[in-house]
């Protein structure tokens, strides 16, 4: 039987498809910059591309986007206040995500109001259930942001929330747990539009993230050759990735001596029994030795360069 709609992934494109953007007007450039516009479910050409954005009106028709664009409401940019605020953390742009739980439109029969009483709700009681949302939601709901802080903020913000909207299918996974295999098993999505000088200014430097805690519960101390170590086929999966960047079109400047930086997300020792740790990220270079490519270290201290080579 076929599966039902909370499990069936979804298709289209998001903001950051729009390079060029279909949308006159919308982006900057003249069409050259992407990042600005809203989810689009695509037929046979962008040409007749329909606009499938997720809405979610509420009080005096207070939406998610705040233009034809679909921009973010910057009226929902704030913290919700709680029963203990010295206690309660106070997450930007949660009021966005709360929102979008009471009054979204894509799932009609899912009403998350009552997930947001912090003290009656039980976290994670509706995961494995079509009662609460898969992570591609937010994927359809998700807006762009003129700064990069505030894209940040709205995706922790989405994560934060994880115990109360998640059914925890789409990725599978437990958020119960609080090991790191469990925690890092989540999608999320957030866009922040920038000019074309901007992108090929910095369009040849190359990103590779390794999975939330690797080597470690923390993450801390993770690294290239122990990521590799722990999950079969990601030194090929890195490749991939380099290869990819340098034959993309979109990133013309990226080839052959391109700095290539690695990302390692981790948290604190005393957050590792934590569901709703603040895991942070922290940029590195490291050594890569693949098949056709490899990431070579030059340098050292606060001279130190990751540049990707030919092996």
């Amino acid at each position: 039987s076929p599966d039902p709609e909370c499990l069936t992934p979804a298709f289209g494109t998001g903001a950051g498809f729009y390079y060029p953007g279909f949308q006159p007007g919308v982006n900057q450039d003249g069409g050259k910059a992407g990042g600005a516009g809203c989810h689009s479910q695509l037929s046979s050409s962008t040409a007749t591309a329909s606009i499938d954005q997720t809405n979610a009106y509420g009080p005096g028709g207070l939406n998610l986007v705040s233009s034809y664009s679909c921009r973010c409401e910057e009226k929902l940019a704030g913290s919700v206040p709680r029963a203990d605020p010295e206690n309660d953390y106070r997450q930007p742009w949660a009021a966005w995500v709360e929102h979008a739980m009471k009054f979204q439109e894509r799932f009609p029969n899912v009403n998350l109001s009552g997930h947001l009483d912090f003290d009656d709700y039980t976290p994670f009681s509706n995961q494995y259930t079509c009662e609460a949302f898969p992570s591609w939601f937010w994927d359809e709901a998700m807006c762009w942001n003129s700064d990069i802080r505030s894209t940040i903020a709205l995706n922790n913000a989405i994560y934060f929330y994880k115990d109360r909207w998640s059914n925890a299918m789409g990725p599978y996974t437990d958020y119960s747990i609080p090991e790191a295999e469990y925690q890092r098993a989540f999608q999320g999505w957030t866009e922040t539009p920038m000019s074309y000088a901007t992108f090929k200014e910095h369009g040849n430097i190359g990103v590779i993230a390794l999975p939330a805690g690797s080597c470690s519960q923390t993450g801390q101390d993770d690294h290239v050759q122990c990521a590799q170590d722990a999950f079969d086929g990601f030194g090929e999966d890195i490749e991939d990735a380099l290869e990819m960047l340098v034959n993309d079109d979109l990133f013309p400047n990226f080839g052959l001596g391109s700095p290539v930086v690695f990302a390692r997300s981790w948290r604190s020792d005393d957050e590792v029994d934590n569901t709703n740790a603040q895991w942070q990220t922290f940029f590195f270079c490291d050594e890569f030795d693949g098949e056709k490519y490899s990431v070579q270290v030059e340098g050292s201290g606060d001279d130190t360069e990751c540049r990707l080579v030919a092996s």
